[in-house]
């Protein structure tokens, strides 16, 4: 494997129209995730009222999460992973309440020989979207692939410019609060091979146009790596390092690429693979037990507050080394009920 930082994570998206008051059983889409294959569990146990996760609603009375125009399709509403420890690259389904972990399957992406899966994002249709990566040549691709059947993995037709954008956090988020259409949004983490110690300047935040199989600047960050995930009320984050003991979570302003807010994350170390997602109001960082120990575990921020805040440990060991995760934005993104 090669040794440079592992990036992922990202954020998804679904659609159909938001639910009027509590849902206390089964979802509009399902893949199957959660139902087949291994599970591995660990650390706190939550409660789930199902074989699948319920559908959160947008507070805000948009249109996003699970409604609008633009529908779910073969999604779960939960957190995907992307592990890449064993001999082919795979994808699992994280289920946050109960805190376990169940393989959906393994990717089949006709990646060139060396070359390294590392961010992932997932949009409303039950996709993933995969960057790969070579270090020597700094070059990288991405890929797509069905939820349903990872083995259909397709080549986007993206080649990165000039040793640039090739090591990619990506994350979906909705148009806005009143929108249920997503965007790929890309972050330019090429800094990475700076790690851990990270000179001035940030980077850029980008969006991909699958018109053109590009990346369109957006504007420059004040981070100089980032991993990204977004909501289905629009909102896009991202989980930047500033030192080795100092990570930050960051809105992002999606037109401009500035800081909206930021949440500092004290002595939670983005190590050499790293991933979040937004999920039921809080958020789910993935990173290594150690730099370099192979194995990821999963830290929770109680970003909403409704447990009383902080940041903690949630599965101190995966079994899985967790280079990128995502979550379609017809997840959750208030607490369940």
């Amino acid at each position: 494997m090669v040794t440079v930082a592992l990036l992922v994570g990202s954020t998804l998206g679904c659609g159909s129209e938001p639910d009027s008051g509590d849902d206390t059983g089964g979802i509009d889409f399902d893949v199957g995730g959660p139902d087949e294959g291994t599970s591995t569990t660990g650390g706190e146990q939550g409660e789930d009222t199902g074989g699948v996760l319920d559908v959160g609603t947008n507070p805000t009375g948009g249109n996003g999460g699970d409604g609008g125009q633009c529908a779910c399709q073969d999604v779960d509403d939960g957190i995907y992973v992307l592990d890449n420890a064993g001999f082919a690259p795979a994808v699992w389904f994280f289920d946050p309440p109960a805190n376990t972990f169940t393989q959906v399957g393994t990717i089949g992406c006709d990646a060139p020989a060396g070359w390294v899966a590392n961010s992932m994002a997932i949009d409303r249709q039950g996709y993933a979207w995969l960057n790969y990566y070579e270090q020597l040549t700094q070059s990288a691709r991405i890929y797509r692939a069905p939820l349903a059947d990872l083995s259909q993995c397709e080549d986007t037709g993206y080649v990165n410019p000039g040793g640039t954008w090739w090591l990619l956090g990506m994350g979906y988020a909705v148009v806005n609060a009143d929108s249920s259409c997503d965007q790929l949004y890309i972050y330019r983490s090429d800094r990475y091979l700076e790690y851990p110690n990270f000179g001035p300047g940030g980077a850029e935040l980008g969006q991909f146009n699958e018109a053109t199989d590009a990346v369109d600047l957006i504007g420059a960050t004040d981070y100089p790596v980032g991993e990204l995930t977004g909501t289905g009320d629009g909102r896009l984050f991202t989980f930047a390092p500033v030192n080795a003991n100092l990570a930050v979570l960051v809105n992002l302003d999606k037109a401009t690429g500035g800081e909206l807010e930021h949440t500092d994350l004290d002595g939670l170390d983005i190590t050499n693979a790293f991933a979040f997602a937004f999920w039921g109001g809080d958020v789910y960082f993935f990173t290594e037990t150690s730099p370099g120990s192979g194995v990821s575990q999963v830290t929770r921020l109680d970003y909403d507050g409704n447990e009383g805040g902080g940041l903690a440990v949630y599965n101190a060991n995966t079994g899985l080394h967790i280079p990128g995760a995502g979550v379609s934005t017809c997840a959750s993104f208030t607490p369940p009920a």
